[in-house]
């Protein structure tokens, strides 16, 4: 939905989750730190596809809800440009 709402609405194309990230950023749909949150959320994403560490996804599942809540403010902003 952000990358769509970019190239809609701000005229950004942006060809990762990452860069679009940093896109909402610069144009005032996430915080600084709501950013970086963004950022470790894909790190968590990319390492829970190919491994399979119990460890890991359990540390991964105790940082949902901060990435949850992240994600409903994003869509917040989102929707009151739209």
């Amino acid at each position: 939905m952000l990358k769509a709402y970019l190239e809609q609405h701000e005229g950004i194309v942006c060809n990762s989750p990452k860069s679009c990230f940093r896109e909402a950023l610069q144009n005032g749909l996430l915080s600084a730190v709501d950013t970086q949150t963004c950022l470790a959320m894909t790190d968590d994403r990319n390492l829970t596809a190919h491994t399979y560490i119990e460890a890991l996804a359990k540390r991964i599942y105790r940082r949902l809800p901060a990435y949850l809540t992240v994600m409903q403010s994003l869509m917040t902003q989102i929707q009151a440009r739209v």
